[in-house]
């Protein structure tokens, strides 16, 4: 498959408290962050809330591609509820005329590691020595934020691995 000139890819870390996400266009890093789902009553507030996160992020960044986090299929409501997100994630992408792409978390550590495994503070340190500007989010005082940024070097990996599909 040819690879689309200038094509942007816009990496998706789901998650239903926080989402992860990067923009990557020609191989530069353009945006990256993390958004918070406020701590919503409902199954269905805190689904709504994440779509409306993610609508905004394709309506502002216009990607060419949607990268998402494959989830595993677990048996309990916080996987459910994951995976609902992960699969509407998907919709909005084709709805909005995008080509998705839904890599699985080992395919994206192996490409970034070269180990299936790897843990996420390994993918972390692989995405840094790629984009050194990122170095500051990899260690912190406290615990919580390295967890915190972590989803944001999961979606950086994501349109990384989206992007080498590509070509």
């Amino acid at each position: 498959m040819k690879k689309k000139n200038n094509a942007k890819v816009l990496g998706i870390d789901p998650g239903t408290k926080y989402i992860g996400f990067a923009l990557l266009e020609n191989e530069k890093l353009v945006h990256y962050g993390v958004k918070t789902i406020t701590r919503l009553p409902t199954s269905l507030e805190i689904l709504n809330e994440g779509k409306k996160i993610v609508s905004r992020l394709i309506d502002d960044f216009k990607p060419d591609i949607l990268a998402v986090e494959k989830t595993f299929f677990g048996n309990n409501a916080d996987s459910v509820l994951l995976n609902t997100f992960t699969s509407q994630i998907s919709g909005i992408g084709k709805k909005k005329g995008l080509k998705v792409a839904s890599i699985a978390t080992n395919t994206v550590r192996k490409a970034v590691c070269g180990n299936g495994a790897a843990s996420k503070e390994e993918v972390a340190r692989a995405i840094v020595l790629k984009f050194p500007q990122l170095k500051p989010y990899l260690t912190s005082d406290k615990r919580w934020k390295e967890k915190y940024h972590r989803n944001m070097f999961d979606a950086v990996a994501l349109t990384i691995v989206a992007e080498q599909l590509e070509k």
